[in-house]
C-alpha cells in the first residue's frame, strides 16, 4: 500500500524536500557557526569572518572559567533557583485553573476561557513600566520576587490552555468512578489528575526551564547585583568584563560562543531526559510543533 507521501506528485515532493532542507539549514547554520567560533582565536573571531578557524583553539573553554568576574556555577545556581520557584507556582495555579475549567460546568465557562486566551495577544512589554513601578514601590528591586511572583497567580494562559487540553483527554469515567467512591474534588485533583498529568507537567517544566534559562529581559530590568545574576546576564557581561586596553568595546566572540555552548549543556541534558514525556504531552494536547 502506498503511503500518503508516495501518492504526492514528484514536483510536490521536490518542493517539500527543498523547503525542509532550507528550514533545516536556517536552524543548523547558526549553531554550526557558534560551535566553530568557539574554537577561534580572538583575532579570528573579530576579524573578517571565516567559517573554519586556522587552528582549533580548545583553550577558550578553559579561559571562560578563568575570566575574572564570570561565575558560571553561581549563574547556574541563581537561574535554577528562579526556575524552581516559577515552576512550583505555575504547576499549582495553572493545573487548578484548568481543572476548574474542565470539571465545573459553570455559566459562561467557554466565555471565561476565551477571555483568558485573548490575553495571549497582549505583549508582555505593554505592562513592563507599570509592573516595574509596582515592584519598585514595594521594595522588590534587585530581588527575585518580580521574576516569579506572577506565576503563583495563574497568569500563564498558554499553560492553562495546555493543561486544559490534556485534562480533556482523560476519560470522564475515571472522575465518575472516583466520585462514586466518595472522593472529594481535592482528592480527584491530587490523587488522580496530577499523577496522570506527568507528561503535561514535564512539558511545562521543560518550557519553563528553557524560558528561564534564556530570559535576559526580566533579569536586566530587576537584577543589578552581580552575585544575583542569571546565566543569560553572565554571558552578556563577557563583553563588559573582557578588557584588552586599546581593544575595548570589541566583543570577544570566541569566548562568548564558548560560554554559550557551556550554558547549553544543562538545557540539552534536561530535554534529553524528558523528550519522551514532552512529545507525548504535545500529542495528547493536540499541539503541533
Amino acid at each position: 500500500m502506498k503511503t500518503e507521501m508516495n501518492k504526492k506528485p514528484l514536483a510536490v515532493k521536490i518542493f517539500l524536500y527543498v523547503a525542509l532542507i532550507s528550514l533545516s539549514l536556517t536552524l543548523l547554520l547558526p549553531l554550526a557557526s557558534l560551535v566553530l567560533t568557539s574554537f577561534k582565536t580572538f583575532d579570528e573571531s573579530v576579524g573578517v569572518y571565516r567559517w573554519i578557524p586556522n587552528q582549533f583553539n580548545f583553550n577558550n573553554y578553559r579561559d571562560v572559567f578563568a575570566l575574572e568576574g564570570f561565575n558560571y556555577w553561581g549563574y547556574l545556581r541563581n537561574t535554577l533557583t528562579i526556575f524552581v520557584l516559577k515552576a512550583i507556582g505555575t504547576v499549582l495555579t495553572c493545573t487548578l485553573t484548568a481543572y476548574g475549567l474542565v470539571r465545573f460546568n459553570v455559566k459562561y465557562r467557554n466565555l471565561i476561557f476565551t477571555v483568558l486566551l485573548s490575553v495571549i495577544l497582549l505583549p508582555g512589554e505593554l505592562l513592563a513600566i507599570p509592573m516595574y513601578q509596582l515592584y519598585l514601590s514595594v521594595g522588590w528591586f534587585d530581588t527575585y520576587y518580580p521574576l516569579f511572583t506572577a506565576c503563583f497567580f495563574g497568569t500563564d494562559v498558554f499553560m492553562i490552555f495546555m493543561f486544559r487540553q490534556f485534562f480533556m483527554s482523560i476519560p470522564k469515567e475515571l472522575f465518575e468512578a472516583a466520585e462514586t467512591d466518595g472522593a472529594s474534588e481535592f482528592k480527584i485533583y491530587s490523587r488522580i489528575l496530577l499523577p496522570l498529568s506527568r507528561p503535561a507537567i514535564m512539558t511545562c517544566l521543560i518550557l519553563y526551564f528553557t524560558g528561564t534559562y534564556n530570559d535576559l529581559y526580566g533579569p536586566l530590568i530587576y537584577i543589578s547585583s552581580h552575585d544575583k545574576w542569571t546565566m543569560a546576564q553572565g554571558i552578556k557581561s563577557i563583553e563588559d568584563i573582557f578588557n584588552l586596553g586599546p581593544r575595548d568595546y570589541i566583543v570577544p566572540w570566541n569566548l562568548v560562543s564558548a560560554a554559550t555552548l557551556l550554558s547549553l549543556i544543562p538545557v540539552l541534558l534536561v530535554f534529553g531526559f524528558a523528550q519522551k514525556q514532552f512529545m507525548d504531552s504535545m500529542a495528547r494536547t493536540g499541539i503541533k510543533g
